[in-house]
């Protein structure tokens, strides 16, 4: 029994996307026998038995048990706690057991909620269990709905990737693919970064966490090689995701070694209201990795054509003092090579070369906000929101995520599909202004819509869009790597 309830866990967890329910947030509960059940997979996620879907985690948040008890000597400290629901004259699942069961929890450190039921035995009814009702329901929305994630520990407890470490993702051989990376329960400030194996690491970086415990994502460019490989770097310990979002086609971008274009660090901070100079392949679109860094109040960072007035739209957004954020940009380099960078308020700024767009790959028009939730009311979590651009083209676009009401996740996808599959953008606070770009393939219609998990502010402006038979769209996006899931 408890092998087939682990075997149930695992399945829902790998068809979270499809089933739109987060993978991190399980609970398992029964009567009787199924409590018994239950209480054994929140003790056993860490030891699971055999049974399909092994790649996932069988662990749970927690577990309800209304009469049930298990093996009080399996709990450790890496198990899941447990409500209890029990009458005190139970002699089938003695009242004695389930006490020891829940003693074992709590002297591991695990949650635990008592509900015993005074002189009422093994059959308890709905009037019995009547009191117990709101009791649960707080449990499981205190333990399980808004718990800090992931609340399984079973699921916590799998291995980061150790700090200094160079991971290997497959993608199409001898492609630049477009990869929206996700750093997630960091261990400490660090970055990202993607190259080709065996290239020289810290050089460049691709996304950026300032404090331990972030969720960060951002969009980067990767060149696989011609066995279909790539590599990931990440400076601190973390867990990564790497999503694939399409493919330029052949001798549409121009792929170079990451070349730092500016990095201000090496000089004085550019003051706030200031205008940086970059300098380019003139008459070019280039792919610039951008850095946000030791920033001195909430502001934003914008690259615009030298002597064109700021304020428009923005590339990347700090809301607090000391932030690093990072995003990719397309960035037009004018005849004499020049773009400019704006700071609303004082930072240090790194802009890295990725690459250049071949000419007639990329149609770099003026920027166009699509959308702007902050004229109206906050798009609602779990909502949907249309947005238009070019029929049946793919629009790189500027995707802002601002005034969040809570930890979650921002996804464009094709309306009228599921989401929860992937993420374009993660919040992991309430009142956070988070910044990426996102490819975004819009219908015959003119259509795409933006799925937001939790209330939020949105903004998006089109920054231009790839010309027919320059990119290759997955649709969906394709999960390279995912080390939470091991």
């Amino acid at each position: 029994a408890r092998a087939d309830m682990q075997t149930s866990v695992r399945w829902f967890r790998e068809n979270a996307g499809s089933l739109r329910i987060d993978p991190d947030r399980i609970a398992v509960g029964g009567t009787s026998a199924g409590a018994v059940t239950a209480l054994g997979v929140a003790i056993g996620g860490d030891d699971p038995l055999p049974g399909d879907h092994a790649d996932q985690s069988s662990g749970v948040c927690t577990a309800v048990s209304i009469s049930g008890a298990n093996a009080s000597t399996a709990v450790g400290p890496a198990d899941a706690g447990a409500l209890f629901v029990h009458g005190t004259a139970d002699t089938v699942v003695p009242y004695d057991l389930a006490v020891q069961t829940r003693d074992a929890m709590v002297a591991n450190g695990l949650p635990v909620s008592w509900n015993p039921i005074g002189g009422k035995g093994h059959g308890l009814t709905s009037t019995d269990l009547g009191p117990s009702v709101d009791v649960t329901i707080q449990w499981l929305h205190d333990r399980v709905a808004t718990a800090p994630y992931p609340c399984s520990p079973a699921v916590a407890a799998q291995p980061r990737v150790p700090a200094g470490r160079t991971t290997t993702i497959d993608g199409p051989a001898g492609r630049s693919g477009v990869v929206s990376l996700v750093a997630t329960e960091n261990r400490a400030a660090g970055y990202v970064q993607a190259l080709r194996c065996g290239g020289a690491t810290g050089t460049s970086s691709n996304l950026n966490s300032d404090a331990p415990g972030q969720t960060r994502a951002a969009l980067a460019v990767v060149e696989f090689d011609a066995q279909g490989r790539a590599c990931l770097f990440n400076q601190a310990s973390t867990h990564l995701v790497a999503d694939l979002q399409g493919t330029f086609a052949p001798g549409a971008f121009e792929d170079v070694v990451d070349d730092r274009l500016l990095d201000t660090r090496r000089g004085p901070m550019p003051a706030g209201g200031s205008m940086v100079e970059v300098r380019g392949r003139p008459d070019s679109t280039a792919v610039v990795s951008l850095t946000l860094t030791e920033t001195t109040a909430a502001g934003y960072l914008q690259v615009l054509p030298c002597g064109a007035s700021p304020g428009a739209w923005s590339n990347l957004n700090a809301d607090a003092v000391g932030q690093t954020r990072a995003g990719l940009a397309f960035v037009r380099f004018a005849a004499d090579g020049r773009v400019c960078v704006f700071l609303q308020r004082a930072a240090h700024v790194v802009v890295d070369l990725q690459g250049y767009m071949a000419s007639g790959s990329f149609d770099d028009t003026p920027d166009d906000r699509v959308l702007d939730s902050r004229s109206g009311p906050m798009a609602a979590a779990g909502s949907v929101t249309v947005v238009r651009g070019r029929p049946s083209t793919t629009g790189v676009v500027s995707l802002i995520a601002t005034e969040t009401a809570g930890a979650g996740f921002v996804q464009v996808l094709a309306c009228g599909t599921t989401p929860g599959a992937s993420s374009n953008l993660n919040v992991d606070a309430p009142g956070q202004t988070l910044a990426v770009l996102a490819f975004v393939r819009f219908a015959a219609d003119g259509t795409a819509c933006v799925f937001t998990q939790r209330s939020a502010h949105l903004v998006a402006d089109v920054q231009g869009y790839l010309m027919a038979g320059a990119f290759d769209d997955v649709m969906p996006d394709q999960r390279l790597l995912d080390t939470r899931r091991r």
